[in-house]
């Protein structure tokens, strides 16, 4: 980050403020006291927007990192505790019984491991490959993960039919990047590795030791053959139509027939195939491994999957690495939260329902729905007006903007859910009976007509999603909350944050893969050669400047695979502050000294503070496909605006000559 030169900030707000008057009225929504005026905003945005606060920030024991978005995860987990305990206060309540089986740890603790022994039976009777191909499968719909990962969802190029997805996977380690050399991958599976050992001698097993060593290797092999999740990105690369015939032809070694059968997914006319090569990769290293370690290794996928709700040596020995090793946290989070959490995972719709009726009024999500008006129209007038698009190309990127669904809220109809028998005294049979449900509905989706009013996240996360193979962007209920949104807000805070989501959304479905999808959804190529080159062109100009920044001294932005975010985030700003231009000029006044623009600007940059333990931050860095909050707020480099808004930045540290500002709409 640039050195800092500390000049008051004062006589630039008054030349930008001169001739207007200032309504001495303080913005609702942006916290001033959280700023720091003694940093040029163009030396240091984040730190003039966000300084005296970054300064001030205290992590929570049990978190791994602080900011805006664990600020609303807290107050929807305050929200929803209160639902669900009140429902846990009646027995026969769905949300209270699942909650009330977390609670009870006496419960638990008596039970031990008698609950997952049946699974580690079959692990152990399993004596060759093939019959642990089929035990694999058929742990798969407790969410039991195994040697490569499963999807089921709309076919990317025959919109209306659905279909099977495998991809690479196989590690419990979140990313490959974390076994291989550099970044500090030692320290991470020297956590892994006392992990195993720990985990399995829990477990009963002797020689711990060495079988976590065989472990870690294995897995290991597993993440030199996969693809660097830059290149897994690739949504052209990533569609491969393959028969079981097809995958038994070129990934040898693995019992394809069993591992579907199991799951109900086998006599499929077809599945697409993600990554081949590293399937095939993946199948040579099972294929080569001796039976004893890979009964190990899912030994172990079951114990880490199932370890919360076990007695509190499984649960402590998987925080150790989850929590501690790999995000730093220092504790684990209060036991109602994470009974919350889980509820709200499985029954999501449940939740969801008393959730909205206790805290979104049909007024806010009525104000919500009129500013998403507002960023299409922005977006439209933005898509219309890119001169360095064909003029055919344009066309089709309208239309297929007009044919975005736009989910905003809630759902108009909620789905009936599977009646699964809940037991206040049989937590992890109540965990592997609502994922299996869960399965099993995705498994039935493969032969039922597409419900396109269908949501695919609970309407209590507090994040916003889009789905270009949908061509639709979803915004639940619980990210209509502040900081992100307020009916009460200034305009400029609200378009900055709230609408900045939306827009952010909207543009994924125009990003590096997301343009790839037409507007009824289909993987199709709809751009020109030249489109295609005008838009790499800025592609590849914002990867270098992300990966320009260092978090770490040693470790920087990984810019090819943060770049999809990268430029939703710098799209999306271009087309909330178009919107919040278009409002009128009485709703862009000046406020305590500051105009419109720089309330939005600043608004903007506040959303994006943070603060990360170290580790926490390495992982994220080697895995994330979002850059950290800091480097996510200096999109504003790029926007002619924030130099216009805030006239000190052309002599900043800042500063980009308008050439290499990396503009997309």
């Amino acid at each position: 980050m640039p050195n800092r030169r500390l000049l008051l900030v004062a006589t630039v707000a008054i030349a930008l403020t001169a001739g207007r008057r200032a309504i001495a009225s303080t913005p609702v929504g942006l916290d001033m006291e959280g700023m720091d005026r003694s940093v040029r905003p163009g030396d240091d945005f984040y730190a003039f927007a966000n300084g005296t606060w970054q300064r001030a920030a205290t992590i929570p024991p049990d978190r791994a990192w602080t900011g805006a978005p664990i600020t609303m995860q807290d107050r929807t987990a305050a929200d929803i505790r209160s639902i669900i305990q009140n429902a846990a206060s009646r027995p026969g309540s769905r949300m209270g019984d699942l909650y009330a089986s977390y609670i009870d740890q006496s419960t638990i603790t008596a039970h031990g491991l008698a609950k997952l022994r049946p699974w580690l039976n079959q692990v152990a009777a399993a004596a060759d490959h093939s019959r642990l191909a089929a035990v694999m499968g058929r742990l798969a719909p407790y969410d039991v993960g195994g040697l490569f990962a499963i999807g089921i969802g709309e076919d990317d190029k025959a919109p209306g039919a659905m279909v099977v997805t495998i991809k690479q996977g196989g590690l419990v380690l979140p990313g490959r990047d974390l076994y291989l050399a550099g970044g500090g991958a030692s320290v991470r599976l020297s956590a892994y590795r006392s992990y195993l050992e720990r985990i399995l001698t829990l477990s009963g097993v002797d020689t711990a030791l060495d079988r976590a060593d065989a472990i870690v290797a294995f897995e290991t092999a597993l993440a030199q053959v996969h693809r660097a999740p830059s290149d897994a990105r690739n949504a052209d690369a990533s569609y491969n139509a393959y028969t079981v015939t097809d995958l038994e032809r070129e990934a040898r070694g693995f019992d394809w027939r069993s591992w579907l059968g199991a799951m109900k997914l086998d006599g499929r006319p077809r599945y697409i195939v993600a990554q081949p090569d590293a399937l095939a990769g993946e199948a040579a290293v099972w294929a080569r491994t001796p039976i004893r370690v890979l009964q190990d290794y899912l030994r172990v996928r079951v114990l880490t999957t199932y370890a919360r709700y076990l007695p509190p040596a499984f649960a402590d020995a998987r925080f150790a690495l989850f929590g501690t090793a790999l995000a730093g946290t220092a504790e684990q989070p209060p036991r109602w939260r994470q009974g919350v959490s889980l509820v709200t995972n499985l029954l999501g719709d449940d939740v969801g329902r008393a959730y909205v009726a206790a805290h979104l009024t049909p007024e806010a999500r009525g104000q919500a729905a009129r500013l998403v008006k507002n960023i299409v129209a922005a977006l439209d007038a933005k898509l219309a007006a890119a001169a360095w698009m064909t003029p055919t190309t344009r066309i089709r990127a309208r239309a297929k903007l007009a044919q975005t669904r736009l989910k905003i809220g809630y759902p108009d109809r909620w789905p009936a859910g599977a009646q699964v028998p809940i037991a206040r005294d049989d937590l992890i049979g109540n965990v592997a009976r609502l994922n299996a449900a869960r399965f099993a509905d995705l498994v039935a989706r493969l032969d039922r007509p597409i419900d396109r009013d269908a949501w695919v996240a609970p309407v209590t996360v507090p994040n916003a999603f889009a789905s270009a193979g949908a061509n639709e962007i979803i915004l639940p209920a619980a990210i209509l909350q502040p900081p992100l949104f307020d009916p009460k807000a200034d305009a400029a805070v609200n378009y900055a944050r709230i609408g900045a989501t939306v827009a952010h959304e909207l543009c994924h479905l125009f990003d590096d893969q997301g343009r790839k999808y037409d507007e009824h959804g289909a993987l199709r190529d709809w751009w020109t050669q030249a489109d295609v080159e005008a838009f790499q062109q800025r592609e590849r100009a914002l990867i270098a400047q992300a990966s320009s920044y260092e978090p770490l001294k040693d470790v920087p932005v990984n810019g090819a695979l943060t770049i999809g975010e990268n430029i939703a985030d710098l799209a999306g700003l271009e087309v909330a502050y178009a919107a919040f231009r278009n409002l009128p000029a009485s709703a862009r006044p000046m406020l305590d000294g500051m105009t419109a623009d720089q309330r939005f600007f600043i608004a903007w940059a506040q959303a994006w503070r943070s603060a990360y333990r170290e580790p926490f931050l390495r992982t994220l860095l080697q895995s994330d496909a979002h850059a950290p909050g800091r480097e996510r707020a200096l999109t504003v480099r790029n926007m002619d605006a924030w130099y216009a808004a805030f006239g000190s930045a052309a002599e900043g540290r800042l500063f980009l000559p308008e050439h290499e500002r990396v503009r997309f709409w």
